[in-house]
């Protein structure tokens, strides 16, 4: 067990403020940026988009099988954030730079689009997995966890709320989206430069359970024999498609409606983007109470309940009703926020699980898993999206039909209530509460005396 100092936990939590300038904007502005400023139709830049989600899926778990087994004096994971902020930084600046001998919605733009989110996938990848595996790395208490990953998730709302005011805003002072992207670049380089070189690991596991001292073929065999008998994991990664390939249509449709359902402008939408992220902030102490006073399935099943219910009044919300749309999905960010501070908690209890059921402990693996899972459902949901979007007659650029702008409530409420239910049904059979994980930990405690 290890207790962490404030310190270490805003210098941890700082490193999501930084990532989450990132995903936030890959969320919000990227699939937007290509229909309104490159020109693709929507389902062009739906397919680009998953291609882009399936492509970093694909590096999710293989950072996770490089990061476990690297062994440096600055630990398994912190050499990742240090040395990877910077190209992540001119990745991100890349996806809004365009090249100006490409026509709008051409090939080649198309092309462009696709290539340059890859590269901001592949190095995001590169950061994101060894920081999130740090939550199993820095401590082994469940209720630290917990605190832990409050911290992490009040300072990654904060990123959110960062750049859902400030890009929107800096293009339009700019003129131009790519000097809008580097300033938000730097910002990001600065919180992961303060992220890593504040936190600190504990010691890696020894003898068998160290997946870095087995050849690699046996160490994923192990592995994925591992996943197929982690109960809880596997639960977890269920409820995480359903929430994330029905919610993810709603994120994605959110410009959108500010924009053509409301006749919003840039200062509207920054302002919504911010209110939305800030319910967030707002959220993230009331679900780390709920989770520590009760369990961190109760948390995800009462943040489920009120995202519901803000999904389904925001169906039943006539178009260009701007008050009661923005208290619908005010209640969304709010219920939402009780997913990501249950998910980033859960994870590493799983880890611990496989290490005292199966002696084995893959932290990043684990989370480059999870994080494959999670991709692969927003891409899933963004090219779903863009067809659904192209159904219902949306014309890049222009006024929307009456029909159109239904048609984006319908999706962005009826998508998530749905997948919401069923993320519920996975999280119901989920029993690894703080009293079992303490069980666990003190059995691998004693076992770690009796093995040294």
């Amino acid at each position: 067990m290890r207790t962490l100092g404030l310190k270490a936990k805003l210098g941890y939590g700082v490193g999501d403020f930084g990532l989450n300038l990132y995903w936030q904007s890959i969320l919000l502005f990227i699939l937007f940026f290509q229909m309104d400023v490159l020109g693709l139709s929507a389902v062009d830049a739906g397919l680009c988009f998953l291609i882009a989600s399936v492509w970093d899926a694909g590096m999710d778990p293989l950072m996770g099988i490089i990061s476990d087994r690297t062994r440096t004096r600055l630990g398994r994971y912190r050499p990742f954030i240090l040395f990877g902020t910077v190209p992540l930084a001119l990745s991100f600046w890349l996806c809004f730079t365009p090249p100006g001998f490409l026509d709008p919605g051409s090939v080649g733009m198309m092309v462009f689009a696709t290539l340059s989110h890859m590269l901001l996938r592949t190095c995001y990848a590169v950061v994101g997995i060894p920081y999130s595996s740090l939550t199993a790395a820095m401590t082994r208490d469940s209720d630290e966890r917990a605190s832990l990953t409050g911290w992490r998730m009040l300072l990654a709302f904060a990123g959110a709320t960062s750049v859902s005011a400030l890009l929107p805003l800096l293009a339009r002072w700019f003129g131009d989206y790519s000097p809008a992207a580097a300033c938000i670049g730097a910002l990001a380089v600065l919180a992961h430069l303060a992220c890593g070189l504040s936190v600190r690991e504990l010691p890696p596991p020894v003898r068998s359970e160290a997946p870095g001292r087995m050849d690699l073929g046996a160490d994923l065999g192990g592995f994925l024999r591992m996943v197929g008998r982690n109960g809880p994991l596997l639960r977890l990664m269920l409820a995480t498609v359903a929430l994330h390939l029905s919610l993810g249509i709603l994120m994605r449709n959110m410009p959108f409606m500010l924009k053509y359902d409301l006749g919003g402008d840039a200062d509207l939408t920054a302002s919504a983007l911010t209110w939305f992220s800030a319910a967030g902030v707002a959220a993230v102490p009331v679900w780390v109470w709920t989770a520590r006073r009760w369990s961190k399935a109760a948390a995800w099943q009462a943040g489920s309940v009120m995202t519901i219910a803000g999904s389904l009044f925001l169906a039943l919300v006539p178009p260009g009703a701007l008050w009661s749309t923005l208290a619908c999905l005010t209640l969304i960010s709010f219920g939402h926020a009780a997913h990501a501070v249950a998910m980033w908690s859960m994870l590493p209890d799983a880890v611990d699980y496989a290490h005292w059921r199966h002696r084995r402990r893959d932290e990043a693996k684990i989370y480059g898993l999870s994080s494959l899972i999670l991709k692969l459902s927003l891409g899933g949901s963004a090219f779903v999206g863009g067809i659904v979007l192209d159904g219902v007659g949306y014309r890049p650029g222009g006024a929307q039909a009456a029909e159109t702008l239904e048609g984006f409530r319908l999706l962005a409420g009826l998508a998530p209530a749905l997948g919401l239910g069923l993320s519920m049904l996975a999280i119901a059979g989920y029993r690894l509460d703080a009293a079992r994980h303490g069980r666990i930990q003190a059995f691998l405690g004693r076992r770690a005396v009796r093995e040294s």
